[in-house]
């Protein structure tokens, strides 16, 4: 008879559990003041570097973001001048030189933001090389590519690297791949890679960049990849502001870059 009642008070308590929990709760969520959002790069290929000033919205506003255009902004000695779109751009021909440190000035709209970022060389890479694969598991057969390459830079150095096929122009875009590793195994020397998981037809067109990025910018790409892949669920990263190296309250980032590209075509 105790156990009974027991039970009784158990399923009663229960019921008003879950009763309880479809109550309906309002969330208020602030708007916030809006913030400017730096996208810095400066590059070692010619014409290349550029900085992008937007202002954050309203994380339900469906406006376009609104572009900062009247801002002053400078790398190290050189102003970057507005060209359109709140994108600005240095004098024509210029090329940002490996082992230096580049700092960055804007100002706009009374406020001034700062960042420094020291521009790595590139690993070498010496030359590619097609392989030829026989159809092996969900792969088709195809060519693969691999690369052989000299890397003896200390301490740990980050690369970020990006493929494509069959683009001609060979169009570049940093957040177009997801692909960052280190050389914590590879800076001994000479040593060679191989896509594993690629398949190119004969007549397919390939290439290959490989960027420099300092931690700071490998950091922020492995933040912005963990909230932008992947469908929704219990185990996505939960949305929050990325990392930054921009002193003043913006967000964003300030990158350099030294670029190695290589292409070929896979002849018949």
């Amino acid at each position: 008879m105790k156990n009974t009642y027991i039970h009784l008070i158990s399923i009663i308590f229960f019921a008003l559990l879950v009763i309880s929990c479809k109550e309906k709760i309002d969330l208020d969520i602030p708007n916030g003041d809006p913030k400017l959002v730096v996208e810095a790069e400066v590059s070692t290929e010619v014409d290349s570097s550029f900085v992008r000033l937007t202002k954050s919205a309203n994380y339900y506003s469906s406006a376009d973001y609104i572009k900062v255009k009247d801002a002053l902004v400078v790398v190290n000695s050189d102003t970057f001048f507005h060209v359109a779109d709140g994108i600005y751009r240095p004098k024509t021909s210029y090329v940002a030189v490996p082992n230096t440190t580049y700092n960055l000035k804007i100002v706009a709209q009374g406020k001034t933001y700062t960042s420094t970022s020291t521009l790595t060389p590139m690993f070498r890479v010496d030359s590619v090389q097609q392989v030829f694969k026989p159809a092996q598991g969900f792969l088709k057969e195809g060519y693969t590519l691999k690369y052989f390459a000299y890397d003896d830079r200390e301490p740990i150095k980050y690369t970020y690297f990006r493929f494509g096929k069959n683009d001609l122009q060979g169009n570049d875009s940093l957040f177009d791949a997801k692909i960052l590793f280190d050389n914590g195994v590879t800076r001994n020397g000479s040593y060679e890679f191989e896509l594993p998981f690629l398949r190119l037809k004969p007549t397919d067109y390939s290439y290959m960049i490989f960027r420099s990025v300092d931690k700071n910018m490998y950091e922020f790409i492995n933040a912005y990849n963990s909230q932008t892949t992947g469908a929704p669920g219990p185990f996505q990263v939960p949305p929050a502001n990325l990392p930054t190296n921009i002193v003043g309250g913006a967000l964003g980032y300030f990158a350099t870059y030294d670029v190695v590209r290589t292409n070929r075509f896979l002849i018949k």
